[in-house]
């Protein structure tokens, strides 16, 4: 191995180092959990070394809040429209049903005063 590579070696192990030591923090944040990380800031922000970190954990966690609320907000806009789709669907089959309802309550009339008039003697004249 030659000097230049021992030396990106080494570059490599910064650039991965501060990468899993920042993964490394975020779990043992993970396994405290957010209200004691919250806690640990209110009690001594100032004087916390990993402030600046546990605030970024924080902000990241947010951010992931926010991000699964927005999610849950437009599925339930995307449900509201199919559901008002379906809706507007149901009214138009709904309309065409009755449409044709009327018709046939219309025939159905003109048959019993088409037979009571029969039976009545007024189309005697027809058969003539």
């Amino acid at each position: 191995m030659s000097g230049n590579d021992e030396q990106d070696d080494v570059h490599g192990e910064r650039r991965a180092g501060p990468q899993a030591a920042r993964e490394a923090r975020y779990r043992s944040y993970e396994a405290q959990g957010e209200s004691s990380i919250r806690a640990d800031l209110d009690e001594s922000a100032d004087t916390d070394p990993e402030a600046a970190y546990k605030r970024a954990w924080l902000r990241g966690k947010e951010a992931t809040r926010q991000d699964e609320q927005f999610r849950a907000m437009f599925a339930s806009v995307a449900s509201a429209n199919d559901a008002a789709q379906l809706a507007r669907d149901s009214a138009r089959a709904s309309r065409r049903s009755a449409f044709w309802t009327m018709i046939a309550a219309l025939a159905a009339a003109s048959g019993v005063v088409l037979n009571a008039a029969i039976e009545l003697g007024w189309l005697d004249w027809l058969r003539r």
